[in-house]
This record gives C-alpha cells, structure tokens and sequence, in this order.
C-alpha cells in the first residue's frame, strides 16, 4: 500500500467498516478477460482474522460459469462518505473506507450451510440475530457462494 498513513491494521476497526457496508465487488476472470459484479453480503469472521463473505444468486449465469472454472477472486468493500475540501485549488481528498483481499469461492450446497449463509446475509441487512426458517422451495432456488479472504487490505482516509 503506497499511503502507509491510511492503513487499517486493527481488526476491530475492519469489523466494523464490513458491519456498515452494503455491497462486495467480486471480480473475477476468464481467459484473460475480467468480469467485476456487485453483490449483497453477509459476513462472520474466523479466528486470525480470516473473513468469510457470503452472497447468493441465481443457480445459473456467467459469474458462475466462470467461477466454476476459476474460483479465484479479488474482492473490494468500501463506504464512501464526503469531501474533504481544501481551499487550494485542486486539493480535495474523499473521506472513505475500504477493504480489499483475494479470495476463493467455494459454491454451498449442504442444506445447514447454506441456511447459515443465508441467516449472515439476513443479520448484515437487518441488525438482528435471525434463525429463519426457509422453505425447501426457496433454498433451492438459491444459489450461495461463500468467499474466504484471508489476505486482507484495509485503508481510510478521515477529515
């Protein structure tokens, strides 16, 4: 990282900007050509700091196409907040937050696993513990991904 000065090494702190965040870009790639979507989350943290992201989707598209081929990923969360206005010209700087890391996607099928996917997704939107109960019919037209990122990156930049 090229702003020593803006890096987040306290994992409290990268808890919490996951916590606050609504979106995850997975980018992916395929012979040479990369493919970036958005995605809505839910998340936990292993011991070490170890972060697993899970997202759902459709059972049937090209990220899957492609991520069945490579699993591979890199993935990027950020909450973009204001500008940070100088009274120099062209010295302006964006308030924000962000997380960065590779990761490798793995496609969820158990049953209980994806329920427990499913129930993070639902506590990142709602701020509640959920154990939902979802219909067999439902679960099975969702598809879950679950991304391990063990590498992570974090930068801020605050008035």
């Amino acid at each position: 990282m090229r702003r020593k000065d803006r890096t987040i090494k306290d994992i409290n702190t990268i808890k919490e900007i996951v916590s606050k965040c609504q979106v995850v870009r997975v980018a992916m790639c395929k012979d040479n050509a990369p493919y970036l979507v958005p995605l809505n989350y839910g998340y936990e943290f292993k011991d070490g700091g170890e972060l697993i992201l899970y997202c759902h989707c459709s059972t049937n598209g090209k990220k899957l196409d492609i991520l069945e081929e490579n699993p591979n990923v890199f993935i990027e969360i950020d909450n973009k907040k204001d500008i940070i206005e100088d009274n120099t010209p062209c010295e302006f700087d964006f308030e924000y937050f962000s997380i960065m890391s590779p990761g490798k996607v793995e496609f969820v099928h158990n049953i209980y696993d994806k329920i427990h996917g499913l129930n993070k997704i639902t506590e990142n939107y709602t701020s509640k513990d959920n154990n939902n109960e979802f219909k067999n019919e439902a679960l099975n037209k969702i598809f879950l991904l679950k991304i391990t990122c063990t590498n992570l990156s974090a930068k801020s930049c605050t008035r």
